[in-house]
């Protein structure tokens, strides 16, 4: 799935996908899409966002596309406890931001340094 190298626990995002497939739910509304790719590449090409601005970015783009019940029922299974709503979906449309900068890295649209998390 995610490189690791942004997105350090995927766990989240497994049981996310997890339970959009016990309901039904088509993950591909989910998934990262070459409209993301395409958003992030041109977003960083033209200077206008450092990686902290476009992870932000990217996370407004897939908060209306978490689906709220799946979001809320994989954090409350990963870290055992429920969280509101919102800030379940927040945190998987974080991970989701972020395994799109990873996808990106890996397709070559965009090369991370971490350097400054390490």
């Amino acid at each position: 799935m995610a490189s690791g190298k942004l997105l350090k626990d995927q766990r989240l995002l497994l049981k996310y996908f997890e339970y959009l497939d016990k309901m039904g739910v088509d993950r591909s509304y989910s998934i990262p899409s070459s409209e993301d790719l395409n958003f992030l590449e041109k977003a960083v090409y033209e200077g206008r966002l450092n990686l902290l601005e476009v992870l932000i970015v990217l996370k407004r783009r897939f908060i209306s596309r978490v689906y709220r019940e799946a979001a809320s029922k994989a954090v409350e299974d990963i870290f055992g406890e429920k969280a509101e709503d919102e800030l379940a979906i927040d945190m998987v449309a974080k991970d989701l931001a972020t395994w799109t900068l990873e996808i990106a890295e890996a397709l070559g649209i965009i090369k991370l340094d971490t350097s400054i998390l390490q």
